[in-house]
């Protein structure tokens, strides 16, 4: 009687307890957007303004990387369209290239995302799509494929758009399907690209990465020795953007920084803010149990056992995740549905029950299974069915059938004694 009391009790703590979540220390990122991802947990650590549309400048080059190799060959020679350089010098930006230019295909990709090449992107979309239009056509319906809602692609390079746009949380899927292909995740992460003579250069060319995170050649103060990518962009409405990522540890950070600016001292915003985003994710942050397999939720009534009247009930598996470094298990809400009792005999991992486990946006569902066995009383059970059988249906339908049987019996011997008492009565009277 006390432990189904014990039962009931914690059941009613558990099912009313609140979502308190112990977040890791307040953070605010000098830019008009951003987001802090860790990708082995495949959990967002931080967001700001995540959704808001926003000019992407050249981190647009990711889409167009995505599809040059989708659609493209890596042995393709590239010729460049006059379509492809012309207005770019008016736009200011710079140009490598020249009209009529053959280019193998992966020194444009190359040059496209370390140097950040116009030119490149505009090359790409000729030789894959026959135009801009089309390409942007397929820049759009890949993002849509990708979940991205707030994304809107009017060119191939994020030279400056009214309708050219994206949020921090779109250009995180995107930047996250880009670094899925092992070559541009490999060419992001170099600091210079080395042009190869062609038809309209006589000599090699070097070019220097726009990723300052990547070499210290540009500028020391932003060198990030375990960074691996990924790409810049900037145009004066769009302000100072970066999609970056690096490796510590055991953890690879994603950041997007959108809409930063300079500082009244020079510092570039793109810059320390995804720095300041890489030191957030790793001093705040790691992976820890956030419930165990060896934890009692709560019991749950075992019949027909000598051993025991109840069996605790744990989570299935243990449920890791990225939380914050002062997490406590009180923070999380718990929730569980269990039988109202179970049967012996009883073995250990029996599933009895579900739990859920929320903690902030994120919930997972469990089974809950018997901690240990209990075998059956044979005394009990024979009890049991006997009084199974003397209370079932059955046995009801044999007493009333017997009931029945009787009633009819008796009115038959009635009605026969009074049949015989009647003609007795007759031949009396005769004599």
């Amino acid at each position: 009687m006390f432990k189904k009391i014990f039962c009931l009790l914690m059941a009613a703590v558990l099912l009313t307890t609140p979502i308190f979540a112990a977040p890791a220390p307040e953070l605010e990122v000098a830019a008009k957007g951003a987001i802090l991802y860790e990708k082995s947990t495949d959990t967002i650590l931080f967001e700001q303004d995540a959704d808001a549309r926003l000019y992407p400048a050249s981190t647009t080059k990711l889409m167009t990387a995505i599809l040059a190799m989708e659609y493209g060959n890596p042995d393709d020679v590239i010729t460049v369209p006059r379509e492809a350089v012309d207005g770019l010098y008016e736009l200011g930006s710079a140009s490598y290239l020249l009209a009529g230019e053959e280019i193998p295909f992966m020194d444009l990709l190359r040059y496209m995302l370390i140097a950040s090449g116009n030119d490149a992107a505009n090359a790409f979309a000729y030789h894959i799509s026959g135009s801009i239009e089309a390409f942007v056509d397929l820049m759009n319906a890949k993002a849509r494929e990708l979940g991205c809602t707030n994304t809107h692609f009017m060119n191939p390079h994020g030279l400056h758009d009214e309708e050219h746009y994206t949020s921090a949380r779109d250009l995180l899927c995107i930047a996250l399907e880009a670094m899925k292909n092992p070559i541009i995740a490999e060419i992001v992460k170099q600091d210079e690209v080395i042009l190869p003579v062609t038809n309209k250069h006589d000599r090699t060319t070097t070019k220097y990465s726009t990723n300052y995170l990547l070499s210290r050649k540009a500028n020391a103060d932003y060198y990030c020795e375990d960074a691996i990518g990924i790409k810049t962009g900037t145009t004066t409405p769009a302000g100072l953007c970066l999609v970056a990522a690096c490796v510590r540890g055991d953890y690879t950070y994603y950041t997007v920084v959108l809409g930063a600016a300079k500082s009244e001292d020079g510092q570039l915003g793109q810059y320390t803010e995804t720095l300041k985003l890489f030191d957030y994710g790793a001093d705040n942050f790691s992976q820890q149990v956030m419930v165990s397999s060896s934890e009692p939720i709560t019991e749950v009534p075992v019949t027909l056992s000598d051993e025991k009247d109840a069996v605790v009930v744990f989570p299935s598996e243990n449920v890791t995740a990225m939380l914050p470094n002062n997490f406590e298990k009180s923070d999380r809400h718990i929730e569980y549905t269990t039988v109202e009792s179970v049967t012996a005999p009883v073995q250990a991992g029996d599933v009895l029950g579900t739990v859920k486990i929320t903690y902030e946006d994120k919930t997972y569902e469990l089974d809950l299974v018997a901690s240990t066995g209990a075998s059956r009383s044979t005394l009990k059970y024979t009890l049991s069915r006997i009084k199974a059988f003397f209370t079932s249906k059955a046995f009801k339908i044999i007493v009333a059938s017997v009931v029945a049987i009787i009633v009819i019996f008796v009115a038959y011997v009635i009605f026969v004694n009074r049949r015989r008492a009647r003609a007795k009565h007759r031949r009396s009277r005769r004599h």
